[in-house]
């Protein structure tokens, strides 16, 4: 069985850049998985998307979602939470944070360059998700220092190794 993260360790991992995966409510009641970034702060996830996405109508129907947040490398970890979302408008201080924070300064610059044109067409809206319940996994505090010496390394070696 594996160790829950510790609240340490959750923020850290919170605050790191991980795709999340948020799952909203479709209109047949079905979860609807989306991958999309995420920030992480004072307890809140922010996210931003499209105003007429698929994802913005679920929350404004229903607001209850869940988002999972993990390690996509062996040894794996991961958060997972359970909350309520809802549909905010004026958080500019997204449209600079968000690419900052997966893409870097220059990245960053970039992409808000080439997303000005698409946001002028489709306005963005921000999605903030407020947790309920949070679970936790990780595995790295299973798996023997050899073990995790050898992850390390074939991140580096060449994949028919």
């Amino acid at each position: 069985m594996p160790k829950r993260l510790s609240n340490a360790q959750r923020e850290r991992f919170l605050s790191g850049r991980h795709v999340a995966v948020l799952v909203t409510i479709g209109t047949d009641g079905r979860p609807v998985p989306t991958p999309i970034w995420y920030l992480y702060r004072d307890g809140l996830f922010y996210l931003r998307t499209a105003a007429d996405a698929a994802k913005v109508e679920n929350i404004r129907r229903d607001g209850r979602v869940s988002i999972c947040i993990q390690d996509e490398r062996a040894p794996y970890r991961a958060v997972v939470v359970h909350g309520t979302a809802e549909v905010r408008e004026g958080l500019d201080w997204l449209a600079v944070e968000m690419p900052r924070h997966y893409l870097g300064l220059i990245g960053s610059i970039g992409y808000r360059i080439t997303a000005r044109r698409a946001i002028e067409q489709d306005p963005d809206v921000a999605l903030v998700v407020r947790p309920e319940r949070v679970t936790s996994f990780d595995y790295a505090a299973e798996t023997p220092l050899l073990g995790r010496a050898w992850l390390l390394l074939r991140r580096v070696l060449p994949p028919w190794l």
